[in-house]
């Protein structure tokens, strides 16, 4: 949980996400804080082979985000406290990478690869306030059960595949699709809970 101080120090700060991802939203204001929506305008065009690994590779893109939010910041933005999050998720298996389908093909085509096997899901998170800055993040794998073209094409159809990297979203009806995972459910959604609360009181707890 949240420490005491933290929580009251979060309490005085304007809390700035980088991102348009309701998910992301509904998961900080479960936590009892308002939530500014500034989605980031980053071109996501990082080439992942300049990375040694997948984690790094989507912390970057959450960095690019909140730095991209802010250099639009007003200098008297600027001199209250603001603490700004962001976050990149992006769906692997071995070293190919899934992200937002562009159309109903490509998820499609996404969900194919995907079902009767496991793959692993990463999501990077970066804080920063005008003083210090922080970044980590999660994995979890995920394993889809056996699942038929008719049963692919009912869930596109739903239309909830459009936002969601790897074509699916764990937490509405592509639960359905999920079999088995290991790992931090919340690294799925978007946005790491434990690991959230834990940088957070760290990253806080001399504030």
């Amino acid at each position: 949980m949240l420490l005491k101080s933290t929580a009251k120090c979060l309490l005085n700060m304007k809390i700035i996400l980088a991102s348009g991802s309701p998910r992301r939203r509904e998961i900080i204001q479960s936590l009892g804080f308002v939530v500014d929506v500034k989605p980031s305008s980053f071109d996501e065009n990082l080439n992942r082979s300049d990375y040694n690994n997948h984690g790094d590779f989507v912390t970057d893109l959450a960095a690019h985000k909140v730095n991209d939010i802010f250099d639009k910041l007003s200098k008297e933005e600027l001199k209250s406290s603001i603490l700004c999050i962001g976050a990149d998720t992006i769906v692997t298996k071995g070293e190919k990478l899934y992200g937002k389908p562009k159309n109903k093909e490509d998820a499609f085509d996404m969900l194919s690869d995907l079902s009767g096997s496991t793959h692993t899901v990463y999501t990077g998170v970066f804080i920063k306030t005008v003083e210090k800055e922080i970044k980590f993040w999660e994995s979890t794998e995920v394993t889809f059960g056996n699942i038929t073209s008719e049963q692919i094409h009912a869930y596109i159809e739903t239309g909830e595949y459009t936002d969601k990297a790897g074509g699916y979203g764990i937490q509405g009806t592509g639960g359905c699709l999920v079999e088995k995972i290991n790992g931090d459910y919340y690294t799925v959604v978007g946005l790491p809970l434990y690991s959230l609360i834990k940088h957070l009181n760290d990253f806080l707890s001399e504030a």
